[in-house]
């Protein structure tokens, strides 16, 4: 092995001896022959580099990189491209680090775009302790950070997300209107996430909740994880006493719903957000309840929620339940099949949907009745 590793080096030391002593401008080689000689020879490039019309994009990776070494912007530019879309990440800071005074304003915004891209707040991190990145960029770290700001309005990348002291309501046409708030660059994506999705299936049907644009709040919202589930506290939360309800986005824990305030984590999917939602109109879980929670639940026989009825005989057509597994008298729920309100795999079905207007056609009956009683 040995022995034809030096076979080839020699073979390729007497083609490079061959082609220089040749022709000192190089003008008579072929575009390959200019890339195999420069792979050969790296520092021939610079002979050859105004005759080399090969572009970087084009280039192999061999290529790419002997030339990237040579301290070439243009080089090191599609070197990081390429490393970024590989999302190899340690790599692609090392050579942003290294590089980064050597690039175009243009080539810097592009690459920060695909950095962003990528998610790889880390290395932006990094990039910004050694270079002075642009306000969009230093903005955009800070609420990645969750430090407050004074501003989104220099950050085209923070336009679907608003701050508290900024807060447009937005639609009054709805039923309800829920505020979506987060504390950091990551619960803003993932509340952005499940508003698209509202947006394109809106449950039980449409008009019915209005959701914010994703508001940042960044150190008044301060959660944790308690006996397995997430929980908030939100400072000033009078200033959102215009919305019906409040999403808070926490980092941990398991999503719940406690009086008018719904909190969710970023492994909350769509179903969790319609599960949770429906608890604002007083639908109960569908699978066993806590221990603690079913001794005062499940004591005593009535309806206790629109999908659950507890006692030793069930309502016609009404189906046995688990949500009193663990209480004094067995549950009943209104359909057979199994609902988003037992297992969040499964998609909100018409039964339990057709369940949830009549809810919300008695709470607007209701409201109108105790307006019209005020006027």
């Amino acid at each position: 092995m040995k022995n034809q590793t030096l076979v080839n080096f020699l073979l390729s030391t007497i083609l490079l001896g061959l082609l220089v002593s040749s022709s000192p401008n190089f003008a008579h080689l072929s575009p390959e022959q200019q890339s195999g000689l420069i792979v050969a020879n790296p520092t021939s490039y610079f002979q050859i580099a105004s005759r080399f019309k090969l572009a970087p994009e084009h280039a192999t990776d061999k290529l790419l990189n002997t030339i990237a070494r040579l301290q070439q912007p243009n080089w090191e530019f599609e070197r990081l491209k390429r490393i970024l879309d590989a999302s190899q990440m340690i790599k692609a800071e090392l050579f942003l680090l290294d590089a980064w005074g050597r690039f175009s304003q243009t080539q810097r915004q592009a690459l920060l775009h695909d950095i962003v891209k990528q998610g790889a707040f880390d290395t932006l991190q990094a990039l910004s302790t050694r270079y002075t990145l642009s306000e969009e960029f230093t903005t955009l770290l800070q609420v990645w950070r969750g430090k407050p700001v004074s501003s989104f309005s220099q950050s085209a990348l923070l336009a679907p997300f608003q701050l508290s002291s900024q807060m447009q309501w937005g639609s009054q046409s709805c039923q309800f209107t829920l505020a979506l708030i987060a504390s950091d660059l990551e619960g803003l994506h993932h509340l952005q996430v499940l508003k698209r999705a509202f947006e394109l299936r809106p449950e039980p049907k449409r008009g019915v909740y209005c959701l914010s644009r994703p508001i940042y709040v960044a150190e008044k919202l301060n959660c944790e994880k308690y006996r397995g589930f997430a929980t908030c506290k939100l400072q000033n939360s009078d200033t959102f006493a215009h919305y019906d309800h409040l999403v808070l986005m926490a980092r941990d824990g398991l999503a719940n719903v406690r009086h008018h305030t719904m909190t969710l984590t970023p492994d909350s999917t769509y179903n969790t957000f319609i599960h949770e939602l429906m608890h604002f109109s007083g639908f109960e879980d569908e699978y066993p309840v806590a221990t603690e929670k079913a001794k005062w639940l499940c004591a005593n026989s009535g309806h206790k929620a629109p999908n659950l009825y507890v006692g030793e005989q069930a309502p016609n057509n009404w189906v046995p339940s688990r949500t009193c597994e663990h209480g004094k008298l067995p549950s009943y729920k209104p359909s057979k099949v199994h609902s988003l309100l037992e297992y969040q795999s499964i998609k909100l079905n018409e039964t339990y949907r057709k369940k949830w207007l009549l809810v919300l056609n008695s709470q607007r009956s209701k409201d109108n009745l105790a307006v019209n009683s005020a006027e």
